[in-house]
């Protein structure tokens, strides 16, 4: 009898454990959804771009290797069209005359600079050739592709006012990934969203304390009635 009296207590703690976790387990749900609430001014320029069915603009790009050793500094000129259309043309810097096309799927329709422009050649689009010194390609420099990454790496959003940049006062929403090792070792992704048009002005991401990428979108015009054609 003693030992089906212990056997009752010891099943009635387990069950008042179970109920005292299963009360908690909400909050905890909550706490960590509320760390990760989307930012109004993000929401704002996720709305905004919904609208957008293309775009134009030069970038303005420094970046560096994770240990600063490397840089590359270029200018390029950018289009997108929904749902999969971008092309890319280096205006500035190493490489400059070089381009590349993508109508969506895993090939770009590329071309180098200089005496060699008039070759097309259609590659990988994550080969060397067609992506920057951190790695990036042509998907990556969408404002389409900067919108899902800040929804869907793991991490902790936050806004704050931040500063004025080529004359438009912006807010600055910054990305504390929880993985950077997953990310290209990005820890912090920060982008500075304009006020005026609540669209991206500058990206910057930082290896720890390093500032390794600096993207500045100049001359954005949205909507210029472009077709799958001028994508080649």
């Amino acid at each position: 009898m003693r030992v089906r009296m212990t056997t009752i207590r010891s099943w009635a703690r387990a069950t008042a454990c179970l109920a005292l976790l299963a009360a908690a387990a909400p909050f905890s749900a909550v706490s960590a959804l509320a760390d990760n609430k989307v930012p109004p001014a993000f929401e704002t320029f996720a709305k905004t771009f919904a609208d957008v069915k293309d775009y134009q603009e030069n970038i303005v790009v420094h970046e560096t290797t994770d240990d600063g050793k490397q840089t590359q500094d270029r200018t390029y000129s950018y289009r997108w069209m929904r749902p999969t259309f971008a092309q890319i043309e280096i205006t500035d810097g190493p490489g400059k005359g070089g381009g590349a096309a993508w109508r969506g799927g895993d090939k770009i329709r590329g071309h180098q600079g200089g005496l060699l422009s008039g070759m097309h050649m259609v590659i990988d689009i994550h080969d060397p050739r067609a992506a920057s010194l951190r790695g990036d390609n042509l998907e990556v420099a969408s404002f389409e592709w900067e919108i899902k990454h800040y929804e869907t790496t793991p991490g902790t959003l936050s806004e704050a006012p931040g500063p004025t940049i080529d004359g438009q006062a912006t807010t600055q929403v910054t990305l504390v990934v929880t993985d950077p090792k997953s990310n290209a070792n990005v820890s912090k992704d920060v982008l500075f969203i304009g006020n005026d048009k609540h669209l991206p002005v500058r990206r910057q991401q930082y290896v720890g304390a390093a500032l390794v990428k600096t993207e500045t979108f100049k001359d954005v015009k949205l909507n210029n009635g472009f077709k799958p054609d001028d994508f080649s």
